[in-house]
This record gives C-alpha cells, structure tokens and sequence, in this order.
C-alpha cells in the first residue's frame, strides 16, 4: 500500500500501519461488544466546541501481522466485529471507508472571506457531476458521511432554495473540516481503464493566514498541498472599487489585502521547504479572478472571460488557458500596478491565471444571500482544478507550438 495523507491534520503514514476503530456494536463470534472509551488525541484536535460526550468513541487496535482486510474490513480481535474505519495514527480523526484506497490529491482553496470559496466549491461539484463531467467522463462523489451531508446541504440551498452559503468559518473561531471527494477519469493507454483520485478541498480564509495561531492550524494543509488555488475578488481591489462606483454594484465592506494573503501563503510553504530550484516555490499555483461576471463593464468586449472553455474533445486546450492567462494577468496588472503579479512570479515557478464566474451573473439588488433568478449559471469555473489536474498528469492536454498544430499528451 502507498502512503496516506490525513485530510484533517495532513500527517503522512502508511496505510499498512494505520489502526482501525472498532465499532463498538456487538454481533461478532464474541458475545460481548467492546465499550467505547474516550478519545482524548482526537477530542484535542477538534478543540471544545464537540464536547465530552462526542469524544467517546470506539476503540482502536492494529490488526494482527499478516491479517488482510476482506472487503475492506478486518476483525477487532477483542469483539471479532469487522470495521472498516481506519484512523488517522496523529489526529485519531476517521478516514471514509475508501479513503486510503486511491491516490489523493489535495487542493488548498485561499482567499478572503466573501471571497465565494463555498459557493465555487458548490458549483464546481455540480459541473463536475453534470457538464464538465459528461465532456471529461469524469465522475465525482462524496466520500464520508460529513461530507455528504454538507454537500448535499449547500446543494440544496444553492440550487433548489437559491440560497448563497454563509462566509467561511475563520479559524480564529473553529477549524473546518475538509470537504472529500472521489473523482474518477478514464486511465490506461487507451482510456478503458479508470482511475479514481481522492480530491480534499480545505476552505481557509486568508485573513487566517497572518495570526499564530491561526497559522499553525493551517500551515500543514498548505504544505502538503499538491495544488493551490488563491481566489482573487476582483470586488476588493481599490481600482475595481473606485470604477465600479458609480454603477452601484453591491460591493464588500472593506477591500482585503489581496497581495499580503500572497505573501503569507508563500512565507507557510517556504517554511515547510516546498522551493525548488532558483529558491522559488514549485508547488502549482492557480491564481483565479471571481465574480467575472460583477466587472464585464471593464472586460473587453472579445475577451475569452465571457463563455466557457469548449473541451469537446475531453483534452485541456493549451491555447484556451494561455488566452485566459493573458487577459486575467494584464486586467490584474492595471487594476493594481502590476505589484501582486511581480510577487507571485517571484515566489512561484508554476503561475497560471483564471477568471470565472460562479453563478455567472450578480445576486439580485438588495439581496446578496439569495442567488441570481435561474440559479447559477457558472462561466470557467472548472478551469483551475482542471489545470491543477492536469499538472498531476490526470488530464490531456493538447500543445501548441510551431512545429506542430496541436499535440494532446
């Protein structure tokens, strides 16, 4: 077996030597069941707010040498009740049953709160399992009880209810929970195969990014981060603010400090030694521009921010994302001088701009909690996951050059 990352505290272990926890339920060759004791590792790591009584929790044991899992499920030796929890040997916090069968990818989402990371998560989910799954033959589910019940939740209220989610949780009041997902592709040479990869999308506000304490909770998934997608809200850039004025947009409260969030995102991964060569950092960098659709006032009128990418093909055109590059990099460029560009591109040696819209058109005037007449709409907002895919090797990509028309690897 490979190694596992926990989605909850990112420790690394192998998934041979992680313990299992009974379930505590009787009904095995042992007519007693185990009792459930206290857990106190994972009691600590989820804090207070889940109270002493939540903490009692099914034992844990380590298999006996040589005992395979059969069906995924090996026997407590106390009670002889198959369970087929593993467990984090750090945190004690419980994997989803197929959790530690597939290769993981995790994917840091960073950015101010009112940013909309729930709300792109929401809808990315929705393509994923709709249009963008149909063009890839990709499928995704949820892996876990936790987050089925969240995702089902703001699924519900986003598209049956038309509410918006509440803002991100900041850590200075409760750490969140990662949301876990399974996604499958087509693999093998010919594509008759399947690969299942498990995506852990962990919800940070980059406000939390500057506090110790906040910092040390966070600065864990960061570095064991496969990919980071910083969102930019184009809303709480001062230039954008002061443009956009007059048409009376509803616009956030205070603008964020959007190239401080940069900084400290790249000060936690230099921390954790994720430079590569020329002391830049070689963890992949999508950083994405939201709510496209609050500033096509200032886009211009042919710029590839207004409909989504064709991939007809099921192939990541190199084309498309270099277009989109372009514009997104020179629409930062002359909303900010340039200052937050120059950093990223002196910190990271994998840059690649976005911009999307999540529900492709603004909330209805006066009521920023509801979601626009129709429901979401999204414009790109599968691009940056689809480009950190394929930077995993998970998604073809057809290249452009000189020499030749387009080459899909």
């Amino acid at each position: 077996m490979t190694d596992v990352i926990c989605p909850y505290c990112f420790a690394r272990a192998a998934a041979s030597a992680l313990p299992y926890r009974c379930l505590s339920r009787g009904g095995g060759s042992v007519s007693r069941a185990c009792d459930p004791v206290r857990d106190e590792v994972w009691e600590a790591f989820k804090g207070p707010a889940i109270g002493a009584q939540a903490a009692v929790r099914g034992p844990l044991f380590h298999p006996r040498r040589g005992l395979r899992p059969r069906g995924g499920r090996v026997p407590c030796p106390d009670c002889a009740v198959p369970t087929p929890t593993r467990v984090c040997k750090e945190c004690h916090s419980d994997f989803p049953s197929d959790y530690c069968d597939q290769e993981s990818r995790i994917i840091a989402l960073v950015g101010a709160v009112s940013v909309g990371k729930s709300t792109c998560v929401t809808v990315l989910m929705h393509e994923l399992r709709h249009r963008v799954g149909h063009t890839f033959r990709a499928a995704v589910a949820a892996m876990g009880g936790d987050t089925q019940t969240r995702d089902r939740d703001l699924e519900r209220d986003l598209y049956d209810l038309g509410l918006m989610p509440d803002p991100t949780t900041t850590a200075a009041r409760a750490l969140n929970d990662p949301l876990l997902y399974r996604l499958s592709l087509p693999g093998g040479r010919r594509g008759t195969g399947t690969r299942h990869t498990a995506l852990v999308f962990f919800d940070a506000a980059g406000e939390d990014l500057s506090g110790i304490e906040a910092m040390n909770r966070y600065t864990g998934y960061l570095a064991a981060a496969d990919g980071i997608i910083l969102l930019i809200d184009p809303l709480q850039l001062p230039s954008v603010r002061e443009e956009l004025s007059a048409s009376g947009p509803l616009l956030p409260f205070e603008p964020a400090p959007q190239q401080r969030i940069a900084a400290d995102v790249a000060t936690q991964l230099r921390s954790h030694g994720r430079r590569g060569s020329g002391g830049r950092l070689h963890t992949p960098l999508a950083v994405a521009l939201t709510k496209t659709d609050m500033v096509r006032p200032l886009l211009p009128a042919h710029s590839p921010l207004h409909a989504n990418a064709r991939h007809d093909d099921g192939v990541l055109h190199e084309s498309d994302r270099l277009a989109v590059h372009e514009e997104v990099r020179s629409l930062l460029i002359g909303w900010d001088g340039g200052e937050l560009c120059r950093r990223l591109d002196r910190d990271f040696s994998r840059v690649s701009y976005f911009g999307f819209s999540a529900l492709g058109a603004p909330p209805p005037a006066g009521a920023p909690d509801k979601a626009p007449p129709g429901g979401p709409q999204p414009v790109r907002i599968e691009d940056p996951l689809l480009w950190l895919l394929a930077e995993q090797g998970l998604l073809p990509v057809r290249r452009t050059n000189r020499r030749t028309r387009g080459v899909a690897e």
